[in-house]
């Protein structure tokens, strides 16, 4: 009843628990080891500073087929290498190179939005995130190549990426289930009875099958010589070194490829719902982005590469984040005992500090409930173990600089182009496998500017 309670209506669940037990409680959900629910800041911040064999993300309680290769299950000197490796592709100078790729997608997308038109945003973000991610990724692929790739890893999201898998996570065990998808991908989906290739857990596996022999011959043309001075992320990964100068093996790089890209797309697609679902309830908040970015850019052209001088618009975002963060807890599944205040959690057991419960505590936040970006204008910043939408401690996101780089550049070019009205009544979440979605982000569109060139 728990997992059912969490997976249907995970902030309904937390506050609830959080209102009758206060800062720390313990859920349990089937085949499943207990999770300690934290909020004190002083017990995130414990968990925080937790070295690196305290506890092992190789346990980690995750449902969808990401590749055991993938940073998010690696631990310990694996885990910082690949992290170290990883890192220039994602930040700095080769970031900034991504803007006007982000711009452009998302300003294809918005030319398609027709005035008087009802749009289901959740979607359409959706898409923009994914074209956006592919286009960063893979985009220095053979065209017919990328489009293939695009085609089959859209399909495999699709499949995976749904509310029962997260459901049949909790009854059979998310790495049972993983295992499962994982066996549908290498045989491609195929089946003795004919009956099972069609099953949702089959077509994905087909999908991803051939996504991933794509991504391999790709990384390894970039290996040998072939790759034609591409510079994509695909290409930077591929060419990396580690300290002692080999490179990455082409499976695992292919892992972490696919583990960007997931990670870059679903999260960020789901926060950028959520902040339209909130500047929708508040008109006068969407006025005061139109006047800031029209102060910025006072003849109409934007420039993507400075859409982070635009403070309000990046105070939206973070409050965002705070009032409806798409991973409600994050995980630390501990390998020996610890002593978090009065309690002892045994070696086994998750630590669970809880962004939803913590971004929501009356000690902590001037009216929490209601949508206030103004908070984050004021100087000082906010501690990380009293604000952390994108995790904490060694583990802290490694994409989280492109995924608020990204969400500043999809606003700028939506809110200085397109007014919308609100659809949708309610802002009602749901968990979908990985992230915390709105239900319902529907809007109407009134008016498409043309763009500046």
């Amino acid at each position: 009843m728990q997992g059912f309670r969490f997976g249907s209506d995970p902030y309904g669940f937390l506050d609830t628990c959080a209102k009758r037990f206060g800062g720390a409680f313990t859920m349990r959900f089937p085949r499943d080891p207990p999770r300690v629910v934290v909020s004190d800041p002083a017990h995130v911040r414990q968990i925080f500073a937790l070295k690196p064999d305290a506890y092992a993300a190789g346990a980690l309680q995750v449902a969808v087929n990401l590749g055991s290769r993938s940073l998010l299950f690696l631990d310990g000197e694996d885990h910082r290498r690949d992290r170290q490796l990883m890192m220039p592709s994602l930040h700095g100078d080769r970031l900034r190179s991504y803007a006007r790729t982000m711009f452009d997608v998302t300003n294809l997308h918005l030319d398609r939005l027709a005035p008087g038109a009802r749009v289901d945003m959740k979607a359409a973000f959706h898409d923009i995130t994914f074209d956006v991610l592919t286009t960063c990724l893979f985009g220095g692929s053979e065209p017919r190549r990328a489009e293939v790739l695009r085609a089959c890893l859209g399909e495999w999201i699709s499949r995976v990426f749904r509310p029962e898998v997260f459901l049949g996570g909790m009854m059979i065990g998310p790495r049972k289930l993983r295992a499962i998808l994982d066996d549908a991908t290498q045989k491609r989906g195929a089946s003795s009875w004919k009956v099972l290739e069609r099953a949702p857990w089959n077509v994905a596996g087909r999908a991803k099958g051939e996504a991933m022999r794509i991504l391999r011959e790709e990384v390894e043309a970039c290996q040998q010589g072939r790759d034609g001075g591409r510079t994509d992320v695909l290409a930077t990964i591929a060419m990396a070194k580690y300290d002692d100068g080999s490179p990455i093996a082409v499976d695992h790089a292919v892992d972490e490829l696919v583990t960007l890209l997931v990670g870059g797309h679903e999260t960020t697609a789901s926060s950028l719902a959520w902040a339209l679902c909130h500047l929708l309830q508040r008109p006068e908040v969407w006025t005061r982005l139109e006047q800031e970015i029209a102060a910025a850019f006072p003849d109409g052209r934007v420039d993507p590469t400075r859409a982070s001088e635009l403070k309000l618009l990046e105070a939206c975002i973070n409050e965002t984040m705070r009032l409806t963060p798409i991973a409600p807890a994050v995980n630390r599944n501990l390998t020996r005992s610890l002593t978090l205040g009065p309690w002892t959690i045994p070696a086994g057991g998750i630590v669970f500090p809880s962004t939803y419960v913590t971004h929501h505590r009356d000690d902590l936040w001037d009216e929490p409930r209601a949508f206030r970006p103004e908070r984050f204008l004021k100087g000082g910043g906010v501690p990380p173990d009293q604000f952390f939408p994108f995790g904490g401690g060694r583990r802290t996101c490694i994409g989280m600089a492109f995924a608020m780089f990204e969400m500043r550049i999809v606003l700028v070019a939506l809110l200085s182009r397109v007014k919308l009205r609100r659809e949708s009544k309610a802002m009602l979440p749901k968990l979908n496998a990985l992230t915390t979605v709105p239900r319902e982000c529907d809007a109407v569109v009134d008016a498409v500017r043309p763009r500046v060139a």
